[in-house]
């Protein structure tokens, strides 16, 4: 973690925000809640957590492309999970292409947001 990250967090305690025991599910850094939004420091940006079999909920008011982003990185870490166990050499294959897509999806998100 850079020492700017750290700074920022540092920032934020100082604040009033509240370290949470949850990581941020694109870097790892950890999250902090302040005004009751949850907050990446090191992505810059808020964090939308669900709770395992919790819907996702797309049409949280504000939603931006970087809700969308985390939705896709939990898939993405979900599709890991599966590649993970699974011996069946088709099916790894399904899952790889699955992989494909949503970096293909991630990449095409950075682009449109910068």
């Amino acid at each position: 973690m850079s020492e700017e990250n750290i700074k920022k967090m540092a920032n934020m305690l100082r604040r009033g925000a509240s370290l949470l025991s949850q990581s941020c599910p694109q870097c790892g850094a950890p999250l902090f809640k302040i005004k009751g939004e949850i907050y990446c420091p090191a992505c810059e940006r808020k964090v939308v957590i669900v709770k395992e079999g919790e819907q996702i909920p797309l049409n949280v008011e504000g939603s931006t492309l970087s809700d969308v982003s985390l939705i896709l990185y939990e898939k993405l870490k979900e599709t890991g999970e599966s590649i993970k166990n699974e011996n069946n050499p088709s099916r790894l294959q399904e899952l790889l292409g699955i992989v494909v897509g949503i970096l293909d999806a991630l990449e095409r998100l950075k682009r449109i947001s910068q």
